[in-house]
């Protein structure tokens, strides 16, 4: 049996709490995983930070960044997904979707 395509969402009013938030969720979603005796694909597994494109600081060389884990194994950071063939990004903007679109449009009258 597989679960697919499993999205969780977690808020927070800071960047932090949001990232502690995200990775207590992520422990009781693997022990119940354990109990259950099932296999989180860590391969496929990624997260996208969403925050608007005002509030998004640069990130300095060598500056520590929080993070997710599943069992002490960092969780992939990606800018963009496809979620239910819409491609999302992290600023909640068309461009990924349209740029994605347009590269099937241009091979398909290549």
């Amino acid at each position: 049996m597989f679960a697919d395509d499993t999205n969780i969402f977690v808020e927070g009013k800071t960047i932090n709490e949001a990232y502690r938030k995200g990775n207590e969720v992520l422990k009781a979603i693997q022990t119940y995983m354990l109990c259950n005796k099932l296999h989180i694909n860590m391969t496929k597994c990624c997260y996208i930070h969403f925050r608007p494109k005002i509030s998004k600081p640069p990130i300095k060389e060598g500056e520590i960044t929080n993070n997710l884990f599943v069992e002490n194994f960092p969780i992939k950071q990606v800018s963009d997904t496809k979620f239910l063939g819409v491609v999302i990004d992290e600023n909640l903007s068309w461009d990924a979707h349209l740029n994605s679109l347009r590269r099937k449009l241009g091979y398909a009258s290549s």
